[in-house]
């Protein structure tokens, strides 16, 4: 029964915490994006990479904003760092999706091309990265990037929602006061 409780009690603390819940989506994010890697050997292109970024910022500030739980700033800079993991999912739709042209970063061109020598040291030193251009696997008929932005985009929804709702009941009660 005492389980039961504190089962209770911890699903009510992440359903009314951002930063909590915050921790437990981008582990959850960054844990699956690394199972995707060295488990089914895909390898990230450029903007994925900026995505897993965008949630260490996300995880850290969250670790942050449970020691600081009283303090609206974590939660707003979460927010801020979802929306930015959102914002670069979206432009990595839209470069797979062809809707606008990738930098140069994304593509599997090299355009500062040296001598053969510095080439074939370039390739036994530098990790691959996939193309951002190139569609990635699917999941259920839908890609990994479309994935990425549907989760990128309920994150920043979620959390938004939770701050929200938190400075809202914070100033109903001063105004009671």
């Amino acid at each position: 029964m005492q389980s039961i409780f504190k089962m209770k009690k911890l699903f009510q603390n992440i359903v009314t915490s951002p930063s909590l819940l915050s921790l437990i989506l981008s582990l959850s994010a960054l844990i699956f994006a690394i199972f995707l890697q060295y488990k089914f050997n895909l390898i990230p292109c450029y903007l994925c990479e900026l995505q897993r970024y965008g949630y260490v910022v996300a995880l850290l500030l969250a670790i942050l904003g449970i020691k600081y739980k009283d303090n609206n700033i974590f939660p707003t800079l979460i927010s801020i760092a979802f929306l930015a993991v959102f914002i670069i999912a979206f432009w990595h739709k839209g470069i797979e999706a062809y809707w606008w042209s990738p930098t140069s970063e994304c593509t599997e061109m090299s355009y500062n091309i040296g001598t053969l020598q510095e080439e074939l040291e370039k390739a036994n030193t530098e990790k691959p990265t996939a193309s951002c251009d190139q569609l990635s696997p699917t999941l259920l008929n839908i890609t990994l990037v479309e994935w990425s932005l549907m989760y990128a985009f309920v994150s920043f929804i979620s959390v938004t929602f939770l701050l929200l709702k938190r400075i809202i009941g914070k100033k109903n009660e001063f105004k009671k006061l």
